[in-house]
């Protein structure tokens, strides 16, 4: 499916976890804030990534709200503007942080490797904190 077609399980209110540092998804974060006009109060939550991150920008406030667990480059203006939030924990913390469900993931973005023979995909070089959340969100 298209990445249109993907992030359209997003909707109002819904907790967006990007897949952290180079394997963060850029055509579903470019996707997904294309559909900011039909969404409000959606809460993005991940470490940090090396992909634009569109959806701090101030006319998307109200729509997105980032939650980061380690400011980037990317996030960071926004941070300090008061646009973004910054959550204060250790790397090692966050996988239970999600799987108890204090960061309940409703949908994972997430960017994998093509399938091999028997159907399996491997997380690239960012499985840290992404193992838990695909273990937990509602919709990969």
């Amino acid at each position: 499916m298209s990445a249109a077609e993907a992030v359209k399980v997003i909707k109002s209110g819904d907790t967006v976890f990007i897949h952290g540092v180079a394997q963060a998804p850029q055509l579903l974060i470019d996707a997904m804030v294309d559909r900011a006009p039909e969404l409000e109060n959606v809460r993005i939550v991940h470490i940090h990534h090396e992909a634009e991150a569109p959806y701090v920008k101030p006319e998307y406030e109200g729509i997105f709200r980032c939650e980061s667990f380690f400011v980037g480059a990317n996030v960071r203006k926004a941070t300090m503007q008061g646009l973004a939030d910054y959550i204060p924990v250790f790397l090692s913390e966050i996988p239970g942080l999600i799987r108890k469900g204090i960061v309940n993931i409703d949908v994972a973005l997430m960017n994998v490797s093509p399938p091999d023979r028997f159907g399996y995909v491997s997380l690239g070089s960012s499985v840290d904190v992404a193992v838990a959340a695909v273990q937990s969100a509602k919709h990969v």
